[in-house]
């Protein structure tokens, strides 16, 4: 058995790296064939070691078409502004170090966390539950209030507005999947606003340094990933928080504007909230992801032996796909320096439009094209554009305070 796992986990590390370079495809999309398997299989752990191995390389090799190509998962959304910002200086492999720095520091300490702390999490599940409404306003008024300016707090507001509204409409209709109705926002709020601006100013991809300087302190890279292991570990249990709104509450509150922490942040971030969503269905009885999901299909009844198994899968899926991705932070830069830069951001837009289009079809295109107006408003309006996490930062506070009806009413939908 223990030599299945091991193929079973590095055959994940395979499909999780692809899945993580190709823009627009996820794990989700992938899961329903992987079901399939299930009756192949002599063990069902088989399929629940492929997929946690799938998840966690997916999380790691997903930040290189955010930096590089402005192409984000949407849990990785918010990487485009300040990955891109680091690739214009020609600090694009830092940008890429910073992210498996913190996304492999925040996967120590979680699973350090699971394992001895575990057993709380069902209290600080509800604890906290209450009070996230508060908290996501709290960012908000924060998201305007530190523009300073009258005339940019207002147009800020406006941004937050408009990004909400799209996200209560998209989030809570069937006209898109609702599986991937996070794909054309996102696409279209940070990748192809960002792509058409890069169009627009011909912009070029400067050359890049390849070294191992990082150009941020001991510090603040630690104040960073013990922020993402908290925030991390909050989305893996709370329902309706996802990565973005975490990483825009950290953003915030935790004072990380500076380009190099906040990346470090949102990687721990995700893969703390990655180990702990893939071992909720233990921890709460609830499953937090479409990895998890999956695993209560294949294993209803989950045992501290099956966390024990899960988190050694974790660790051994990110001792091998670090230096994977640290190699094609290495590697791939080299070679965009010498692809005509407007070509490529026209044939990413192209790419994404295209699956924009299959998975979601003709409304989910026009979703798309909305969110990109949104996006270019920020541009325009000289706001910056993470204030477009409205889109989930209003749903979520409408949910908790249990205004939906109220807001379906008004919107008619």
């Amino acid at each position: 058995m223990l030599l299945e796992i091991f193929l079973f986990s590095l055959l994940g590390i395979v499909i999780g790296t692809i899945l993580g370079l190709l823009p627009g495809a996820h794990l989700n999309n992938t899961i329903p064939l992987m079901l399939l398997l299930l009756p192949l299989l002599n063990s069902p752990y088989y399929l629940a070691v492929l997929i946690v191995s799938t998840a966690i390389a997916q999380v790691f090799t997903s930040f290189i078409p955010s930096i590089f190509l402005g192409s984000p998962d949407p849990d990785q959304s918010l990487s485009v502004l300040p990955g891109h910002r680091l690739l214009s200086e020609g600090r694009g492999y830092e940008a890429i170090r910073l992210t498996v720095i913190g996304g492999l520091s925040a996967l120590i300490i979680s699973i350090i966390v699971v394992l001895f702390f575990g057993n709380y999490f069902t209290s600080l599940y509800n604890i906290t539950r209450p009070y996230i409404p508060y908290a996501l306003i709290v960012v908000i008024l924060f998201m305007m209030f530190s523009e300073r300016q009258f005339k940019k707090i207002i147009l800020t507001g406006i941004v937050i507005l408009f990004s909400g509204i799209l996200g209560v409409l998209v989030l809570n209709s069937s006209i898109i999947p609702q599986q991937n109705a996070l794909f054309p926002t996102f696409a279209g709020l940070f990748a192809i606003s960002t792509l058409i601006t890069s169009i627009t100013e011909k912009a070029k991809i400067p050359k890049q340094q390849i070294d191992a300087t990082l150009n941020a302190s001991k510090l603040g890279i630690s104040k960073s990933i013990v922020l993402g292991v908290i925030a991390g570990i909050l989305v893996g249990l709370l329902p309706a928080v996802g990565v973005s709104q975490a990483a825009t509450f950290m953003q915030y509150i935790g004072g990380l504007g500076e380009a190099r922490t906040f990346l470090v942040t949102l990687s721990g971030i995700n893969t703390a909230n990655e180990v702990v969503s893939l071992n909720s269905l233990y921890l709460i009885n609830n499953p937090r992801s479409g990895a998890s999901v999956a695993i209560e299909r294949i294993l209803p009844e989950i045992n501290f032996y099956d966390v024990l198994l899960f988190l050694g899968v974790i660790f051994f899926t990110s001792g091998i796909v670090v230096p994977i991705t640290l190699y094609l932070g290495r590697t791939i830069p080299q070679l965009l320096v010498k692809i005509n830069y407007t070509f490529l951001s026209l044939a990413v837009m192209g790419f994404l439009i295209l699956m924009i289009t299959i998975m979601t079809g003709v409304y989910g295109l026009l979703v798309g094209i909305t969110a990109t107006g949104i996006g270019l408003l920020c541009t325009y309006l000289g706001v910056r554009r993470s204030n477009c996490m409205g889109i989930l930062l209003l749903p979520s506070i409408f949910f908790f305070l249990g205004l939906n009806p109220l807001i379906f009413t008004l919107l008619n939908i």
